[in-house]
Formats: structure tokens, sequence, C-alpha cells
């Protein structure tokens, strides 16, 4: 079986989540701190689990309406199962004859009943079991007593008071088989038939009314049809297992505390219970064969019980190493189990080091991940049948790298078992799978309830999206990572010319474009560039070439160009724009000739005219400074260049001729330079 929806009521900071839908594989509950994360997979585990956790309305009712509602029956939990083809069969099977229609999904759902108690209840598809209840034992009563009451007028009253008085014991919204229904069914039967017996004339009364009512008798008689299946369904329902960062393992298991103290809800006893049963260790077997010397005890005895308890340890320690190293993939590691006392010591060594450590020395991550694993690993092996894993917050300490592989774990996990977990970090949102997020959120009045969505869509707490947007960021920069062909670029105006160009070039029969696998980055500003560049540089590896900087030919391109080199102590990854167009000293803006530029200018409404010393300057970008400066307009910024960038490739997209051939042909140049570039670095 496979959940798929869910809705939680009345727990914690939970009023009602609304139905929501499970992913059949991963399902990632996405939400700040306190958001509610926790308090929906514990609702998930105490509904159903082989820890014996069950839910308590003196601690898990919304305490801001306990005291209102304490002795009532709420629901709690409604967990909706898929049924496959094999589970369909089996549940058709338990039943006396084959359903109207095939049921294809299962209902678990659990209840406060008082204050005390907690009841489970198990339902098929809406309408497919078909129940009787009370109302309709009270209807084939009414319809017999009114069909006798009109054809016999001198039984009227007392049938009508019979029929009255044996509905008063029928509870109408429960079903039919109840023994009190059946009772009254039954009574009010045989007055019916006394009734016809007194008098031979009304054999022929009502004869179908009654005989409906002495088929429902028999049918209330015969029980609940579903009763089997929806025990073989309980019996076969998916056990969650819950896991959290607070049931890790420690160095020291002090076997006395653990054994007074295994059957309590403590989350490391939990652990420790699971570490002893994969591990076929026997805490109180450990403990007695560590014993002192005994008066009558001869050595070798002693000695016999010591080595039986190094046997036992050594091979335990094999047994762990084999099984779990196939998980952890960061590096080959050995447990090892000893003792000191009434203390099992768990201590690990690796490949690097074949030195035991305590296992709290180990990271963070080793220490949650193996914890996790031993969980697993045991309570999916009690469950009944495909075990449904709780995972609260995982791999908080584990490095973003392996987050990643915990995701790829994750989905290898989920072929054999469904799995759901809270977390609030971009590195554990899987980018290409975002219709597996469910965020969490606080919203509504004070005391404030948690909310669950049912996709991805922003909530109105933008804290709660931050994870989302990170993944997402990630994820596109990943694809600009392993594009075979990436450029860096200084600026935004540049990535839109260029763009521009490229795409009126490629459309046209008038000269070259970029290949086809060239994607451009803006890296805004020359300030950014190398740290863009490092990055990109690290994730591809310089030796893989799949990337060049292109700058533009003025003194902080060249500077910037010195420093890329003073890095990485290699130039081949660099081009200048100048370089590629011909030009000694250029912008990208210098891809227009002069005074085209100064025409763009003048369109945006600045009068702009150049003296000759305006002329004479290196670059557009120069001579405009000098113009805007003279005339005291302000500043030539970022704002007028992307301004006039953009006019420009708007004319350019609307109609192409209007690209001044000197633009082709030091576009033509640049594409050309581009691509030879990584022809020469991709050999």
């Amino acid at each position: 079986m496979k959940l798929i929806s869910f809705q939680i009521k009345n727990y914690k900071v939970i009023d009602d989540t609304k139905l929501v839908k499970a992913d059949p594989r991963v399902t990632a509950l996405v939400g700040k701190n306190e958001s509610g994360k926790s308090s929906v997979l514990k609702s998930f585990w105490k509904s159903r689990n082989v820890s014996g956790a069950n839910f308590d309305k003196l601690y898990d009712y919304p305490r801001d309406r306990y005291s209102r509602d304490r002795k009532g029956t709420q629901e709690v939990t409604i967990l909706s199962f898929e049924l496959s083809p094999t589970e369909i069969d089996e549940v058709v099977s338990q039943l006396p004859q084959a359903p109207s229609r095939i049921p294809k999904a299962v209902t678990y759902t659990t209840c406060y009943s008082g204050e005390d108690q907690v009841i489970n209840e198990v339902t098929f598809d809406d309408g497919i079991e078909a129940i009787v209840l009370g109302s309709g034992a009270c209807r084939a009563i009414d319809a017999v007593a009114t069909t006798l009451s009109a054809a016999v007028a001198d039984a009227s009253a007392s049938v009508s008071a019979a029929a009255s008085a044996e509905k008063a014991k029928i509870d109408s919204e429960r079903p039919i088989w109840r023994i009190e229904t059946i009772a009254a069914l039954e009574a009010f039967a045989s007055a019916v038939d006394g009734w016809i017996a007194a008098h031979a004339s009304r054999a022929s009364v009502a004869v179908s009314e009654r005989e409906a009512l002495t088929t429902l008798i028999a049918q209330a008689k015969q029980g609940d049809p579903w009763v089997n299946a929806r025990s073989w369904a309980q019996s076969n329902l998916p056990t969650f297992i819950y896991f959290d960062n607070y049931g890790q393992l420690e160095t020291r298991i002090h076997l006395p505390t653990y054994l007074a103290r295994k059957d309590s809800s403590d989350q490391k006893l939990r652990t420790q219970t699971a570490l002893f049963e994969w591990s076929y260790l026997d805490p109180q077997e450990i403990l007695e064969l560590g014993r002192p010397r005994t008066q009558g005890e001869e050595e070798d005895q002693v000695h016999r019980r010591h080595e039986k308890r190094r046997a036992l340890l050594d091979s335990a320690s094999f047994g762990l190493t084999g099984a779990w190293i196939q998980w952890w993939s960061e590096k080959r590691h050995k447990l090892h189990f000893g003792v000191d006392g009434e203390d099992l010591v768990l201590k690990v060594s690796d490949e690097h080091n074949e030195f035991p450590i305590p296992f709290e020395e180990r990271s963070h991550g080793f220490q949650w991940f193996f914890s996790f694993y031993l969980i697993f690993l045991v309570e999916s092996k009690k469950a009944h049948k495909d075990a449904i894993l709780l995972l609260d917050e995982p791999g908080l300490h584990l490095h973003p790298t392996l987050q990643f592989r915990l995701i790829e774990l994750f989905e290898r996990i989920s072929d054999t078992n469904q799995l759901i977990y809270s977390t609030h970090l971009p590195f554990l949102v899987d980018g290409n799978h975002f219709e597996r997020v469910r965020t969490i959120y606080l919203a509504g009045p004070d005391p404030q309830k948690a909310v669950v969505s049912n996709d991805v869509r922003p909530t109105g707490d933008r804290d709660t999206l931050f994870p989302l947007q990170a993944a997402l960021g990630y994820s596109i920069a990943q694809t600009l990572f392993l594009g075979k062909r990436s450029v860096i670029v200084e600026g935004i105006t540049d990535d839109w010319v260029i763009k521009a160009l490229d795409n009126c070039l490629s459309t046209s029969s008038c000269g070259v474009s970029l290949h086809e696998d060239t994607i451009l980055i803006p890296a805004g500003g020359t300030a950014r560039l190398m740290p863009l560049a490092s990055i990109m540089l690290a994730s591809t590896g310089v030796g893989e070439r799949r990337l060049i900087v292109l700058l533009d030919s003025d003194k902080e391109g060249r500077d910037a160009a010195r420093r890329f080199e003073d890095v990485f102590r290699d130039a081949s990854t660099i081009l200048m724009l100048g370089t590629a167009i011909g030009i000694s000293e250029a912008t990208i803006e210098d891809l227009v000739p002069r005074e085209a530029y100064v025409e763009v200018l003048n369109k945006l409404g600045y009068s702009v005219t150049l003296n000759d010393e305006e002329k004479a300057a290196p670059t557009n970008v120069k001579a405009m400074e000098m113009v805007f400066q003279r005339n005291n307009i302000g500043k030539f910024g970022m704002a007028e260049k992307a301004r006039a960038a953009l006019t420009l490739i708007d004319a350019w997209g609307t109609d192409p001729a209007t690209i001044p051939a000197a633009t082709k042909e030091k576009a033509r140049a640049l594409f050309e330079a581009i691509n030879a570039k990584f022809d020469k670095i991709l050999t």
C-alpha cells in the first residue's frame, strides 16, 4: 500500500490541514523552524508504529481548545492508502460475495475518544461498503406497519405502538448488526407474525414488506460483511518509522541503566535497542559474562566467560561493518564494540586511520547517518509490510555535497519504502522534483496554526519559500556549470547585445553565429567576475576547459585579465573584446558605430552632440561620459547603458535591416573568435 493523501486534525499546532496529497515515492515537507513540520511527521508515527507510541490527548490536543473538547471524540489523522492489484484481490477474497465496485483504496482514521482513549477505524472507498444503518431498519419497520395498519383497521393502533417502541431502541446512525438493532427487528417481526396468525385472512397482507423485513434480519445476523476485509487491511497497513536527531547513539551505553529503562519511550534508548537487535547482542548476556569472579568459580571458567564476550563483540563489529558500508559511501568505516566495566563502548575506525576513536568524536553527519541506518533496518524488519520512513530534519550536519547524496539515497530507498521528510535546507530540496514538495507555515489569528500546501505555490510567508528559491537557483546554475561552452561576460548589457546580434545573424544569411551549445553568463561587473569564474572552474575542472571569460578591452577589463592570470596561472581562458573585433580599446557598446550610438541616445531625449575631443575618445562609453560631464547631464552609468542597449536590440529585433553593416562585421568577428577559442580548448 502507498500513502496517497492525509488529513491531520486536532494535534499540537494543527487544527486541520485539510486534505493533502502525498507523493508515492518521496514527499518533502519544507518550512521554517517551529512551523509544524515535526507535528505532521509525529502524527503519522503515532497513528501506526512498532514502538508502542500512541496519541495522548492531554499532551497532544491543541491547548487553546483542550478544556472545551477534552471529553468528546475528535478525529486526529485520516490516512488514505492506495491498494495494489494484489492487495485488491486479497480484500475481495475476504468478502462473502463480490462487491458491486472493486475497492481501490483504504482509509485509516484515528480518533481521540474521551480524555484517555484512542480508537481506530478502517474504511474503504466512499459508499463501496453499502452498510445498512439503523435508519434503514426503521424504514423497513415503517413499511410493514403502514401496510398492516391500512389493511387491518383493528390492528392499527397496536401495530403503530409496537413499531414506535422498537424503533426507539435502534440507533439510526449505527449499522444494523448491532445486538440492540437485531433484537428490535426480531421483536417487531414476532409481533407481526402474531397478528398475521390470529386471522387466516391476514396471510396475504404486506407479504413483500414482511419478506423484506425477514431478509434484513437475516442480513443483520450475518454481521458486518466487510469485517474480515477490514481486519486484513488493518493488519497489512504500512507502519511508520520516525527518526530525528535526538535518537543518535552515544559512545557509551551503561548496560544496567539500559536494561532498567529499555521499555521507555526515550529516543536514545530506542536507537540503542536497534543496535542490540541488529548486532544480535543480548545486553543482559554481555553484562553477565563480564561479572566479577564469584566464590568457587575456577580461573578457566572466568577466562572462558571473558573470551566468549570478546568473541561476541568482535563478531558483532564485523557484521555491522559489512552491512552498512553499502549505504555510507563517503569512506569505508569499521565499527568496534568494546567494554569498560558495565559500559558497552562503541568506537569507529576508517581506511585513513585504523586506530578506533569514540563514536561521538566522529562527525555529526556520520553519527546521524549511522543512527538513522540502524532504526531503518531494524524497525522496517519488524513492520508488517512496506514501512513508510519519516525523517525529521535529516542531514543537518552533512556537507551540501553529502546532502545531495542523501537525496540520491532517498530515491534508492523509495524503490521499496515510501519516504516523507521535513527540511529547511536548500540542498535537501530536489530541484528535479518540485512536485514532491509540500510547504508548511503558520497562518491565521493568534494562536496561529500550521497550514500544509498541496504544492509549492507561494504562501505569503517569504521565509518558507527561501529554500525552494535557493534550490531552484542552484538547479538552474548547475545547467550553466554543465554547459559545453560557457561564456562569462561582464554585465547584463553584454548579454543582451550579444544574444540579440547572435539571434539576428543566425536567422539571416549574412554571417556567422555562435555555436548552438554556447551559454552566456553575466557576472554583474568585473568585481563579481573572479568569484563566478572561480566557482565555475572548480565545478567543471580547469582541465576540462569548458569556460571562457570575455572581457572589455578597457582599463577595468585589462586589470581583471591580469588578476585572472595571476590566480589561475593560465591566460587561455581569457578573450579580450578588442582583440576579437580588431580595436585596441573597446567595450560592448563599441560594436555599434559612434554616430549610431549617438542617434540612439538622442532618441532617448539626451540631445547629444560631440565635439572633436569626444569624437576622438577611444570608446563610445568614454565619449558619452565626456558629453554628459560637459553638459552637466549627470553620470553616464549603468542605467543609461541599459536604456541604450534595450533601444538598440528592440529596433534590431523588429527590423534586422537596421543593424549597421559595421556592427554586423564586428559581431561576426566576435562570434568567430569565441567559436575558434572553444574549438581550440575543447580538442
